[in-house]
């Protein structure tokens, strides 16, 4: 990790509120389940992590990460570096799980930066990519244990519509083009005008 001073102002509220949005026992269910993927063990069982930063050592290596996307995606999916030792390979091992999970079909706005796992800058986007990964691997049908977090995708249900149907929307008029209906202004007076005041009946 690289040696950062501490933060103060606006950067120190930005990182309470990302640290804020972090959820161990979340991190933990991702974490039991890329262990049951891959079959490899983390240095620390992860029921026993208590904070972000045991989370974020576990995974920042990449190792794991692309072991993962391979027992999914098939093996030789990813190539990456399987002893990395100096920081420049672990980051390489992020970005390349990352490039194959976006082929894969996890949409782009899912996905974390590299910094954020390897900084730490904003691990719960990490834990997000994750759960939408196993979302993605589940409907799908990967061959690995399905992930009980994962939210279920929809599937597509395109509706093909006739061109007669379809004509018959250029007959309606939109609302923004104006209408006749409804309120008025019947009765109302030019601005400006003096205010009359008449006796009663007159």
């Amino acid at each position: 990790m690289a040696n950062h001073g501490p933060v103060y102002g606006l950067s120190r509220e930005l990182q309470m509120k990302n640290q804020a949005r972090f959820n161990l026992h979340e991190a933990i269910e991702v974490l039991d389940w890329i262990q049951t993927c891959t079959g490899i063990p983390f240095e620390m069982e992860p029921y026993r992590m208590t904070n972000e930063n045991e989370v974020a050592e576990g995974l920042r290596s990449g190792v794991q990460l692309c072991v993962l996307a391979e027992r999914i995606m098939g093996r030789g999916s990813v190539q990456y570096i399987k002893n990395p030792r100096m920081p420049f390979h672990m980051m390489e091992n992020i970005s390349k799980f990352l490039e194959a999970i976006k082929i894969y079909g996890v949409p782009e706005i899912s996905c974390f930066q590299t910094v954020d796992l390897y900084e730490r800058k904003q691990l719960y986007k990490v834990i997000e990519c994750l759960r939408a990964f196993a979302a993605v691997a589940e409907k799908r049908r990967a061959p690995v244990p399905a992930a009980k977090f994962a939210v279920k995708i929809a599937d597509e249900q395109p509706r093909n519509f006739s061109p007669d149907v379809l004509n018959q929307s250029h007959a309606v008029i939109a609302l923004q083009y104006g209408s006749n209906k409804g309120a008025s202004q019947k009765g109302m007076t030019p601005y400006g005008l003096t205010r009359q005041i008449l006796p009663d009946g007159k």
